[in-house]
């Protein structure tokens, strides 16, 4: 086989290009700290970092839908345990005005006292949370969850629809309840008929009842402030289970982002003790060769000859 002095340049130049190109990308790899710095390069391990890359980004979805599910239902507690304070004192106006020792003015007074604390609840009851939605309209968030119809009764606008949002890859949490269950109404029965009183018509007809002097429906009116305040405990109750429900799933978030983030790490992040060895023998190597070429590109075939 002949071998001529062009082919033994090109040859050296070839693999000398071949380990410059080595080096260059391990310190390529050095610099960005990445064991992958292309896909073509593993496409195998490529693969497995952004499967792991996108597993990660949607636990910090997660972890912000957890943020607005706090905050939210932080919102309801602090209205609900403000109502819960109101109930309590008109339960206590029901239990002093249902006595004998109180007169005709006295309930008058205490009806003033009554409306003023009704006004209070309903103020609470159209709270909004920190976006300017209504807390407790379902999910037609920005309609007003009680207001007077053309009777002047106080009802309900909002929808009975749940608002759920993804906390992991398996489940949901409710963002929100709806009014009508949060501030619950009542059945009441009349001449063996039942029916269902809302919450705010019972405080009204409460009211009414202290107006009128009417010592049977104060009894009436008592049961039933006593079970509007019973219901308001178990609204606290609930959103109280949703708060802790949500706690524990941000603990349970954060240690799977933590597996992921390891996971992630050993897939993408560069070993540099390995790196800098190999580093520096192939450097070794490139120089070995470089300084073989020099000695060679002086010589000629008829060195090789003699």
């Amino acid at each position: 086989m002949k071998v001529s002095t062009s082919q033994i340049f090109d040859r050296a130049t070839t693999q000398m290009s071949a380990q410059q190109a080595k080096v260059s990308e391990m310190q390529t790899q050095l610099a960005t700290g990445k064991q992958v710095l292309r896909p073509s390069d593993n496409p195998e391990q490529a693969a497995l970092i952004q499967r792991l890359s996108t597993a990660l980004n949607r636990q910090d979805v997660y972890e912000s839908n957890i943020d607005s599910i706090n905050s939210r239902l932080g919102a309801e507690e602090s209205a609900l345990l403000a109502a819960e304070d109101v109930m309590q004192r008109i339960r206590e106006l029901a239990v002093q005005a249902s006595t004998d020792t109180v007169s005709s003015d006295g309930r008058q007074i205490i009806a003033a006292e009554v409306t003023a604390l009704r006004d209070q609840l309903v103020s609470l009851a159209n709270s909004t949370d920190v976006s300017g939605n209504y807390v407790f309209s379902g999910s037609m968030v920005r309609t007003l969850p009680f207001s007077e119809n053309a009777s002047g009764d106080l009802v309900y606008q909002g929808d009975q629809n749940r608002m759920l949002v993804d906390v992991s890859d398996q489940r949901q949490l409710a963002l929100n309840r709806p009014g009508n269950e949060a501030f619950p109404s009542v059945v009441r029965e009349i001449d063996g008929v039942s029916e269902r009183v809302s919450f705010f018509a019972v405080i009204d007809d409460f009211s009414a009842a202290l107006k009128d002097n009417n010592q049977a429906q104060l009894q009436s009116s008592l049961a039933e402030v006593s079970d509007l305040t019973q219901n308001m405990a178990i609204s606290i109750a609930d959103v109280g289970s949703r708060l802790r429900i949500a706690e524990s799933q941000l603990d349970s978030l954060t240690e799977t982002k933590l597996r992921y983030q390891t996971l992630l790490s050993n897939a993408e992040d560069l070993d540099y003790a390995t790196a800098i060895t190999q580093l520096t023998s192939e450097i070794m190597s490139l120089e070995a060769g470089q300084s073989s070429f020099a000695k060679i590109s002086q010589l000629s075939l008829f060195d090789y000859i003699r």
